[in-house]
């Protein structure tokens, strides 16, 4: 993706949407590509477009996201998306050129502040502070997935050093769900690529996490 320029800063968008405002989601999906280049080329109101149509598709990426883990209970799906808007719009980073763009690095942002908010909440419990928590089952089992989602992360990472294509496929095939079609399009590889990557990147992710053979 081409850098032209940024995301509009927080305090320019109306953010999240208003409960009452009717505004129709975007399901054509040339429609969400055509925005998102005029968003590339400064214009505001399509970003704002962009933003309104596409909260529905985002805030049920997020729910998807969390039923993968119930690591964070005071972590819903809309506090997720606040989160993902705020990192985005104050990376200054480039504006997606596509719709398998825009929701692959969306799945990315917010998987980044899942695994933020675990680590935050395993630092508080070894400092002292969630120490009644311990006798707690429920407390526990929140700890042990916190755990799972950071060991999950750190594995992504080191994938990426290994082979960055490999973190890219599983960022659009798991976290933002989409189709093989949809990842090669976003990947701009074929299909056959696609499912070839997919079953590379399941089969190293394993190892990495100590549940596959050595290769």
């Amino acid at each position: 993706m081409t850098a032209v320029t940024g995301p509009p800063t927080p305090g320019g968008v109306q953010w999240p949407p208003s409960p009452g405002a009717a505004v129709p989601a975007l399901s054509d999906r040339d429609e969400i590509t055509r925005l998102l280049g005029q968003a590339r080329a400064g214009e505001r109101a399509a970003w704002e477009a962009l933003l309104r149509g596409t909260f529905g598709d985002l805030k049920r990426m997020a729910r998807q996201l969390l039923l993968r883990g119930q690591t964070l209970p005071t972590l819903n799906a809309t506090s997720l998306i606040n989160e993902w808007y705020l990192r985005l719009a104050e990376s200054g980073g480039a504006v997606p050129a596509t719709r398998q763009h825009f929701f692959a690095l969306s799945a990315k942002v917010m998987r980044q502040v899942i695994c933020a908010y675990a680590r935050t909440r395993l630092t508080l419990k070894r400092g002292g502070e969630q120490r009644r928590a311990e006798l707690d089952e429920g407390a526990v089992a929140l700890d042990a997935e916190s755990e799972d989602f950071i060991a999950v992360d750190a594995a992504l990472l080191q994938l990426a050093r290994e082979d960055e294509t490999l973190v890219r496929v599983v960022e659009c095939r798991f976290f933002a769900g989409m189709s093989e079609p949809e990842t090669a399009q976003a990947m701009d590889v074929s299909e056959r690529t696609v499912r070839r990557l997919w079953a590379r990147a399941r089969e190293r992710l394993l190892v990495l996490l100590g549940e596959g053979p050595a290769p």
